[in-house]
């Protein structure tokens, strides 16, 4: 069996796979957050891992990423 957990040790490969996909990615000192950007796709997170997926998510559904509302009352309904 095979995992990841979301800690600090998977920071810098996930800023390694974010740059092997084309981002160009950055620690905005000033705003105390990481981008990446691609073309005309700027992704702003408090993480590598964050930015990771976010551009999973944008790479997956694009502009279409929102969910309905529907959705968003059963995804909260997970967390009870």
């Amino acid at each position: 069996m095979s995992g990841l957990s979301a800690a600090s040790n998977v920071l810098a490969p996930a800023f390694y796979v974010l740059q092997e996909k084309g981002y160009q990615v950055y620690f905005d000192k000033k705003q105390d957050w990481w981008v990446a950007m691609k073309g005309d796709v700027q992704l702003i997170g408090y993480s590598t891992i964050e930015l990771c997926g976010l551009a999973y998510i944008h790479e997956a559904k694009g502009e279409e990423w929102r969910v309905s509302d529907e959705q968003i009352d059963a995804y909260m309904q997970l967390e009870q």
